[in-house]
C-alpha cells in the first residue's frame, strides 16, 4: 500500500463514523414515529458519508476537507448529543444533531456526491411511509395506554387508599379484639380461680362429711358385724352339737343292730371268715391259671413234636421196613407230654370250681346279716338252724370222674401218627 492509503485509512473520520453509528443504533423501549424519522434521516446521512469515502480514491482523497467534516462531525451538537441519547434516547438529541448536520452538509456534498448522487426508488419512499405511519399509529396506541396506564394508577391508587383505610380499621379492629379478649381473659381467670377456690371449699367439705359418715358406718358395721357372728356362733354350736348327739346316736343304734345281728346267727367273726373264703378263693384262681398254663405248654409240644417228626419223616431199616424202635421212642415223649397236659388240665378244673364254690359260700355269708335283720325274732332260730346245716359240714370237693385221665382225644392223636407211620 502507499503512503497516501495508509494516511486515507488511518484518517480519524473513519473512528468517528463507527462511533455515531455505535450510539444511533442503540434499542428504545417505546417506538415513537418523530424519533424513528429523525434516527432515520441521521442514519442516511452517515451512510452517504460512508458511501462516499468507500468510493473515493485513497491516494487522491482532499485530506483538509475531510479533515473539516470529522471537525463538525464531533461538534458538541451532534456529538454530545449521539452520546447523551445512546444512554437515555429521545428525539430531542437527535432533532438537535440533524438542524445542526443540515447547516454544515450543504458545503461537502459536491466534495463526495457529485459522481454518484442517492438513488432513492419510489418503493423505498412508500416503505418509509407506512413505517412513519406505523410509528405513528405507535405512538397514538402507546398514548392511550399511557392514558389508561394513568388511569388504572389513579384507581390502583384509590385501592391502595381504601386498602390502607381497611387496614387501619383492621388494626383497630384488632386492637379492640385483643383489648376485649384481654379483659375476657382476666374475667374468665377472675371467676376460674374464684369457682376452683369454691370447689376446692366445697371438696374439702364433702372430705369431711364423707370420713365422718364413714367412720360411722364402719362403727355401726363393726358392731353389726360382731353381733351376727356372736348369733352365728352360738346358732352353729348348737346346730353342732345337736347333730353330734344325733350322730352319736345313730353310732349307738348302729353298733347295737351289729350286735343284735350277730347274737342271732351265732356268728361272731362273720367278717372274718368272709374274708378266709375270699382269700381262698383267690388262691384257687392263681393255681387254676398255673396248672392251665402248664397243660397248654404241655399240648403245643406234644403237637410241635409230632408235627417236627412228621415233616422229618422216621428213619427205616436196611430193609426197608418201618423202624419200631423209633416210633415207639416218638410215641413215648408224645404221651408223656399228652399225660402230663391232661393231668395239668384236671388239676386246672378242679381248682377253678373249687374257687366258685369258695365265692357263692363267701356271698351267702355276707348276705345272711341283711337278710336276717328283716326277719322277725321268733323265725330266726329255726332259719339260722336251716342255714347252718345248708352251708357248714358239706363236701365241697369235686371228685375226678372216669374220664379223668389221659385225654381221649391225645390217644386218638397218638394213635392217628403210629397208623401213618405203620403205612410208611
Amino acid at each position: 500500500m502507499s503512503r497516501w492509503s495508509d494516511q486515507f485509512e488511518g484518517h480519524q473520520i473513519h473512528k468517528s463514523l463507527t462511533q455515531l453509528k455505535e450510539w444511533l443504533a442503540v434499542e428504545v423501549g417505546e417506538i415513537d414515529g418523530e424519533l424513528e424519522a429523525e434516527r432515520r434521516r441521521f442514519s442516511k446521512a452517515l451512510e452517504a458519508i460512508g458511501a462516499a469515502l468507500d468510493e473515493a480514491d485513497p491516494e487522491l482523497f482532499p485530506e483538509q476537507p475531510l479533515t473539516q467534516l470529522n471537525q463538525q462531525l464531533r461538534q458538541p451538537q451532534i456529538w454530545n448529543n449521539l452520546e447523551a441519547y445512546s444512554s437515555s434516547p429521545g428525539v430531542q438529541q437527535l432533532r438537535e444533531a440533524n438542524d445542526f448536520l443540515t447547516g454544515q452538509l450543504h458545503a461537502f456534498l459536491k466534495l463526495f456526491f457529485s459522481t454518484k448522487p442517492t438513488i432513492v426508488t419510489p418503493k423505498l419512499r412508500e416503505i418509509e411511509e407506512a413505517y412513519d405511519k406505523f410509528c405513528v399509529a405507535i405512538d397514538k396506541r402507546e398514548k392511550k395506554f399511557a392514558t389508561r396506564l394513568e388511569d388504572g394508577d389513579e384507581k390502583i391508587a384509590d385501592v391502595e387508599r381504601a386498602a390502607a383505610d381497611l387496614r387501619s380499621a383492621l388494626d383497630k379492629l384488632a386492637k379492640e379484639t385483643d383489648q376485649a379478649f384481654s379483659e375476657w381473659q382476666g374475667e374468665f381467670t377472675t371467676a376460674q380461680t374464684a369457682r376452683a377456690e369454691e370447689f376446692s371449699t366445697d371438696q374439702i367439705g364433702r372430705g369431711k362429711q364423707f370420713d365422718t359418715a364413714l367412720r360411722e358406718w364402719r362403727d355401726k358395721s363393726e358392731t353389726e358385724i360382731k353381733s351376727i357372728s356372736s348369733d352365728h356362733n352360738e346358732k352353729l354350736t348348737d346346730a353342732f352339737t345337736a347333730f353330734e348327739r344325733r350322730i352319736n346316736a345313730h353310732l349307738e343304734d348302729a353298733k347295737k343292730k351289729h350286735e343284735d345281728i350277730l347274737e342271732i346267727h351265732g356268728l361272731v367273726g362273720t367278717d372274718g371268715v368272709v374274708g378266709g373264703y375270699q382269700k381262698s378263693a383267690e388262691d384257687e384262681h392263681t393255681a387254676a391259671n398255673t396248672w392251665r398254663r402248664v397243660a397248654m405248654g404241655s399240648f403245643i409240644a406234644a403237637g410241635a413234636w409230632i408235627l417236627t417228626k412228621y415233616l422229618i419223616g422216621f428213619e427205616t431199616d436196611a430193609d426197608g421196613s418201618t423202624n419200631w424202635p423209633e416210633v415207639l421212642a416218638t410215641a413215648s415223649l408224645t404221651l408223656v407230654f399228652l399225660g402230663m397236659g391232661g393231668y395239668a388240665a384236671r388239676q386246672s378244673g378242679i381248682h377253678r370250681e373249687t374257687e366258685q364254690h369258695m365265692r357263692w359260700f363267701a356271698l351267702e355269708v355276707k348276705a345272711i346279716d341283711p337278710f336276717l335283720s328283716s326277719l322277725p325274732e321268733d323265725k330266726r332260730n329255726d332259719l339260722k338252724n336251716q342255714l347252718t346245716q345248708k352251708l357248714f359240714g358239706q363236701n365241697r370237693v369235686t371228685s375226678g370222674g372216669k374220664n379223668d385221665g389221659i385225654d381221649p382225644s391225645a390217644l386218638k392223636l397218638v394213635s392217628d401218627v403210629l397208623k401213618a407211620a405203620g403205612r410208611s
